[in-house]
């Protein structure tokens, strides 16, 4: 797979592709219908074509949570068997190109075919339709994925992750739901409570319900597993912005600096406020014991 991160103007190609494009933002379900589709033509090579940054975030100016980082996003893609994955910056040109322009761009690339949902947008504001495609290529469109009677999309995922249920949430992305960051200095008042944490920076992506999760720990190639605290730290020095902190069953190593992977496997409680320090110790030990009993049977 040939990955190219770069400005549309600057993405070439020279053999027909079967292209799909789109934010992609989780692959859930339904993106992955329609990477399948678009890697099972024999008669050209396949492309995936999407963006950074989110639209959203570009056009808004305002703060937009992901499921996945562009690193995640390429990690992720690894498994298909695309011939090229296009990360196109989503910038003022790009933004601003018509509907014509676009699909001029899209013939100077040698697209000959179209993977998309029936709902797909292009062009400045999104003027552009399925239809307008259709003249200049084969355009293939993909059934709606659907759970519970509802289109999976980003935002389905996002409410269930929102919700806790990260049962439904790991069916919709065929996966559990993870979250990468840095491990940075907190407060060290974990060590207090005898839970010494990290704290991730989670930057821009989505978090789950404020609570308590079984997590298992990607670091350096190896899983560990523990329990994650999702909330404003309410007992305690409370904050504003709720911190990711993960507690590691029978670890040692110094983290700070490193990058890891949470993976969130059960919502186990919401976030509390409690009356005393001794209290919070309790609860965290009953947290721990239910856990690793969790843990024990997956």
């Amino acid at each position: 797979m040939i990955k190219i991160k770069d400005s549309y103007l600057n993405i070439k190609n020279e053999l027909p592709i079967t292209l799909t494009i789109g934010n992609f933002d989780g692959i859930h379900l339904g993106h992955q219908a329609l990477i399948l589709k678009t890697t099972s033509y024999q008669d050209t090579q396949s492309a995936l074509m999407t963006f950074d940054p989110h639209p959203v975030h570009f056009l808004t100016k305002k703060p937009y949570s992901q499921l996945m980082s562009v690193i995640d996003k390429l990690d992720c893609l690894e498994a298909y068997q695309l011939n090229y994955v296009w990360i196109v910056s989503f910038d003022d040109d790009f933004a601003s190109l018509s509907v014509n322009d676009f699909i001029t761009y899209l013939k100077s690339i040698h697209v000959k075919r179209l993977i998309l949902g029936k709902d797909a947008r292009f062009g400045q504001y999104g003027a552009g339709g399925v239809e307008d495609l259709k003249s200049h290529f084969e355009v293939v469109i993909i059934e709606e994925e659907i759970y519970d009677h509802i289109r999976i999309s980003s935002s389905l995922v996002k409410t269930r992750l929102s919700q806790g249920d990260m049962d439904v949430a790991k069916h919709l992305l065929s996966r559990n739901y993870r979250i990468y960051g840095q491990v940075v200095h907190g407060n060290h008042l974990g060590r207090t409570l005898g839970y010494p944490t990290a704290n991730i920076e989670y930057d821009d992506y989505h978090i789950p319900r404020l609570g308590v999760y079984a997590v298992g720990i990607l670091f350096q190639q190896k899983w560990y597993y523990g329990m994650a605290n999702i909330g404003h730290n309410p007992t305690i020095n409370y904050q504003e912005k709720p911190r990711l902190e993960i507690y590691i069953f029978d670890f040692n190593q110094d983290l700070y600096g490193k990058h890891v992977a949470v993976e969130f496997y059960d919502y186990i409680r919401s976030e509390k406020k409690f009356a005393s320090k001794d209290d919070l110790i309790n609860q965290l030990k009953d947290d721990e014991y239910h856990i690793r009993k969790i843990l024990n049977h997956q």
